[in-house]
């Protein structure tokens, strides 16, 4: 496989189990809630990510891609510098600033050129659900005391993240504990 079909391979497999693992966060935190508009605003969101995890995996099944097992999420960059979030607050905090990170790379990602047509699509089509993810998360924090203290920590958390995994915009398999190449001509998790 070619360094750049390789490295697509790794990019939209991570972005599946990234997609799958904020749903779970979500999933947890909607059981956590008493208020019944968010517990439905949650329980959408959630619904939402899990469905582009397996938006992923068609992309990935289309472009003849194999599944690769990812052992650590986007996501899991983040919680390693700010440790797990302890309460709602934390999580759309995180999630705010997360998701205005994934807005700016999916945007990025659909106007290359290189992009093969059908992650394009899904692309745009995750753009357009992160706008209401990222409007109503807004819209919720605005009424929170300590949000704006919570979201520039993300923030700084975020651009650390960043700068970590910069250097592997290009050879995703190479981040340490990303995950484990497939078998030659696998088209399964091994």
């Amino acid at each position: 496989m070619n360094p750049s079909t390789r490295n697509l391979a790794w990019k939209l497999n991570w972005f599946r189990q990234s997609e799958l693992e904020g749903a779970l966060l979500l999933g947890r935190m909607a059981g956590t809630v008493e208020d019944g508009a968010l517990v439905a605003r949650l329980t959408r969101h959630c619904a939402e990510e899990a469905e582009h995890s397996r938006l992923w995996c068609g992309v990935i099944e289309e472009l003849g891609l194999p599944q690769i097992r990812i052992f650590r999420s986007c996501q899991s960059f983040y919680l390693e510098v700010s440790g797990p979030p302890r309460t709602l607050l934390e999580v759309l905090c995180f999630t705010q600033i997360f998701e205005r990170r994934v807005h700016r790379r999916f945007h990025s990602e659909a106007r290359d050129p290189a992009t093969p047509a059908a992650a394009r699509a899904a692309y745009e089509r995750m753009m357009e659900d992160e706008k209401d993810h990222l409007a109503w998360v807004a819209d919720w924090l605005r009424t929170q005391a300590g949000a704006a203290d919570c979201l520039h920590r993300y923030e700084e958390i975020d651009r650390a993240v960043v700068r970590t995994l910069q250097p592997f915009g290009n050879c995703l398999w190479a981040v340490p504990g990303l995950g484990r190449e497939p078998a030659e001509n696998s088209t399964l998790i091994p």
